[in-house]
């Protein structure tokens, strides 16, 4: 439940006063105000549940997709993370909480300073397992060099049906090949759906099934065979207010003003600022999202109790976000 505001927020800027803003519950309640479901997430999530609807039923690998976008920052990993949680709560509706059942599993591309990528372990810290042990001078040592039967072995006693692979984008050229190989193997073993998330993952995936299958592979001199397809969910940067997209940027602030606690903000307050916003965040969730975050706690702890464009530009500075005005974005 959201804290309510106290009665009085504009009296005496006494250092008690101070305290009492510092400490009041609406400063951490804004300082993790979450982010929204953009048109491209929702569209995202509903083309997701589809995809894993069809591979659920047949029981059957279902293909890699990607989850890719034009920038940094757009949101590529909060749709990745609902679609887990998404298929997570569907598989207890229709089960019910079982320990025994684990639908999801999300894992990080692992650090490959100058090694091959060790996705084995990835899959073993997420199952919870202890990798290291002490040797007789007490330094630790990975129990095995390779994980895989084991983990093969759990995924598949507790219905694993969805791996969520973040940050393709930061393995290595030689990881890709061997990377794509072994959750090739694990969606044959397990019928997993396995969802890459990272900038150019699309162009990563398309290029590595490539490699592996070639493209001019030919059934007869008249048919080659065209290029493997890739499956794609594209989160982008939200676009400026435009007749060609008169709703999206306002949608997301509206999804946003309706969570702000402030004493005097209004309804819709965040729509008048609306072309300040796109601005200074240039259509970036990740940007978006911090920036009102400050704003608020900067509203609450001076006082102001509500967002004004001085307090956006303070914002922006503390975030080293460029200030209204300085960009040429048409809007």
């Amino acid at each position: 439940m959201v804290p309510l505001p106290p009665e009085d927020p504009s009296s005496a800027n006494s250092e008690e006063e101070g305290e009492k803003r510092e400490n009041d519950p609406r400063v951490r309640y804004h300082a993790d105000l979450g982010l929204v479901e953009t048109t491209d997430i929702q569209r995202g999530l509903l083309l997701a549940r589809r995809m894993l609807r069809r591979n659920g039923e047949r029981r059957q690998p279902g293909p890699h997709i990607a989850i890719d976008s034009d920038y940094r920052g757009t949101g590529k990993r909060t749709l990745l993370h609902h679609i887990g949680m998404g298929h997570q709560g569907r598989r207890e509706n229709l089960h019910g909480i079982d320990d025994a059942r684990i639908p999801v599993i999300c894992i990080n591309a692992p650090p490959t300073p100058g090694t091959p990528a060790d996705w084995s372990a990835a899959l073993a810290t997420f199952l919870g397992w202890d990798l290291y042990r002490s040797d007789t001078d007490s330094r630790p040592v990975q129990r095995m060099k390779d994980f895989t039967g084991p983990a093969v072995h759990v995924m598949r006693t507790n219905h694993v049906e969805v791996c969520l692979v973040d940050g393709i984008d930061r393995l290595r050229t030689e990881d890709l090949q061997p990377t794509f190989d072994f959750f090739d193997y694990l969606a044959d073993e397990l019928s997993l759906t396995v969802f890459w998330s990272g900038i150019g993952s699309s162009d990563i995936l398309r290029e590595a099934r490539t490699a592996r299958f070639p493209a001019l592979r030919r059934t007869s001199d008249a048919a080659p065979l065209r290029q493997r397809s890739v499956p794609t969910l594209w989160v982008n940067r939200l676009p400026p207010r435009s007749p060609e997209h008169p709703d999206e940027w306002p949608r997301a602030l509206a999804s946003f003003d309706g969570r702000l606690q402030l004493c005097h903000h209004g309804p819709n307050s965040l729509l008048e600022l609306a072309e300040d916003l796109y601005d200074i965040t240039d259509g970036l969730m990740e940007n978006l999202t911090p920036l009102l975050s400050m704003a608020a706690q900067i509203a609450i702890l001076d006082g102001t109790e509500a967002i004004t464009p001085e307090i956006l530009h303070d914002a922006a500075r503390y975030l080293d976000l460029p200030a209204a005005g300085t960009m040429d974005e048409a809007w």
